[in-house]
Parts: structure tokens; C-alpha cells; sequence
């Protein structure tokens, strides 16, 4: 089996690149596992930017791949391809500033990418699965390999590395890897979340009218109900929540602000 780890998809996310730049030093070679460590975006990397021109990570739906373009990611995004096009199975290393943990994000419902996050999930307390099936910006990286896993893991501030969760993903790396060389299986129902909408900030004249609530920051996978305060505008405002109970997550990350994002709301599932 050929294993893709991929790191610095958006360079300004440090816990996966130094991982992906520890592995290569470490020397690291399974027994079983053909293993390819991959520093996706270079340049966003030298600069410390999350992109040069536009976000790596929506940029492998057909339509950018096919075509010729100065977007420095749509033409990164190609050389991907390539290079995974042999790939059986990719780990996508990323951190929010969202306080998520350590999440493990399916981006399509396939069995071996169910199987490695059921088996994380149940293994360590602080990992968490998350199902992100769409989004309107474009296509995953995830969309171009047959199998995958990507890791979230936050709060950490962009261009910011933190040791204790260094550590505590590489381990969940370093057992994601075991499982696939094993060629492991769980047949038990897991406790996943499943994303199916997003919240905007409240605005005026396009402009952001109001912050993430105080109550509300930070309160990633917990039970947002009808009436909790979610926004504090500047004129001190407060915006409560209109509808059904639900899980907020990657409350106030940063990245998403150009978006239009100020968190996803998700139901609880199994898987």
C-alpha cells in the first residue's frame, strides 16, 4: 500500500509541516507501507501564508485541474495530482485556530478511511470524527486519492507551533500508519458529527457587525441550544441562536472569516 502524509497544504499551519519535516528526518519506513511524505505547498510554506493566490485545498475539482491558469495553486494543485496518482491512501495534516482537538475530517463515505478514524477515535480520548462531504469553494485534495484521512488539530494560532499537540498527533500518526500496515478493522459503531450548514456573521453594508459571543467561544462540540448567545456586536448587541439544538465546530476560525464562516453547525451521528 502506498501512504501519502501531506503537510503545509496551507503554509502557515506549522504542526504539519515540521511533522512532515520530522518524519523525513527520522527516516521513517513501515514494513508493508510505501511511504511518501509530501510538503504540498511550498511557496505558502517560505512565506508562512495559508496561500500565494488561492486556497491549495479547493483547488482539485476537474474544471481548476484542467485548466491552464497563473493561480499559483490551481498549477500546485496539478503537480498533486500527479504525484498521487499512485497514492492508495493519504493522511492530510492541518490545524485550526478553532478549539477542535485533535479531529479527524472524512470528506466521502469510504470504507478504509471509516475504519482508520472509527479506530483513532475509540483509542484516544481527544479524537474526535467529523463528516465534511461538500463545500461550495471547490474540491478537497482529498478528492483525488481513493482513501484518506485529514487531521484538524486545534486551537493553535496560524504561523504558530504547539509542543503537547506536536506530540499527540504524531502519535495518532504514528497509529494511523500501524493500522493500515496491520490492515486493522472495527466493526462497532463510532460517534461521529456531520457538518450541514455554515453561519455567517452578522453584518452591515457587508461589513462584520458582531463578534463570536464570550459564552459561546471556544464551546466546539458541545450542545448549542435555541436562545444560547452566539454574537456580541460592537455596540454590545448580543445575537442568540434561532434553531434546532445542534453541535457548533470550528467556532472563530480564523481562516474562515474570508469565507464568510464564522462556525458550521453539525448533528451528532454514529458510524
Amino acid at each position: 500500500m502506498r501512504v501519502t502524509i501531506s503537510g503545509g497544504v496551507h503554509g502557515n499551519e506549522l504542526l504539519g509541516v515540521y511533522l512532515v519535516k520530522k518524519l523525513q528526518s527520522d527516516g521513517l519506513s513501515p514494513k508493508e507501507l510505501q511511504l511518501d511524505l509530501l510538503l504540498a505547498n511550498p511557496k505558502a510554506i517560505k512565506e508562512c501564508r495559508r496561500y500565494i493566490d488561492y486556497d491549495l485545498n479547493r483547488s482539485f475539482d476537474k474544471a481548476k485541474l484542467m485548466q491552464d491558469s497563473h493561480i499559483y495553486e490551481f498549477e500546485r494543485a496539478k503537480v498533486i495530482k500527479d504525484r498521487l496518482r499512485d497514492c492508495d491512501f493519504l493522511i492530510d495534516l492541518h490545524t485550526t485556530t478553532a478549539n477542535m482537538g485533535i479531529t479527524i475530517v472524512l470528506s466521502s463515505q469510504e470504507k478504509l478511511s471509516e475504519n482508520v478514524a472509527k479506530i483513532l477515535a475509540s483509542e484516544f480520548e481527544e479524537v474526535r470524527i467529523l463528516r465534511w462531504f461538500s463545500t461550495d469553494e471547490g474540491a478537497f485534495i482529498n478528492s483525488i486519492v481513493p482513501a484518506s484521512i485529514t487531521i484538524e488539530v486545534g486551537p493553535i494560532c496560524q504561523g504558530v507551533l504547539d509542543s503537547e499537540l506536536f506530540f499527540k498527533t504524531l502519535k495518532v500518526v504514528h497509529r494511523a500508519l500501524d493500522i493500515l500496515q496491520k490492515e486493522e478493522s472495527m466493526d462497532e459503531e463510532v460517534e461521529c458529527y456531520d457538518i450541514f450548514d455554515t453561519i455567517d456573521f452578522p453584518r452591515k453594508d457587508g461589513e462584520i457587525a458582531a463578534m463570536i459571543h464570550p459564552e459561546f467561544a471556544g464551546r466546539d462540540y458541545q450542545l448549542l441550544h435555541k436562545g444560547d448567545p452566539i454574537f456580541l456586536g460592537f455596540d454590545e448587541k448580543e445575537y442568540f441562536f434561532d434553531r434546532d439544538a445542534c453541535y457548533g465546530v470550528f467556532i472563530n476560525e480564523a481562516a474562515y472569516y474570508e469565507k464568510g464562516i464564522a462556525f458550521c453547525l453539525s448533528k451528532k451521528s454514529g458510524i
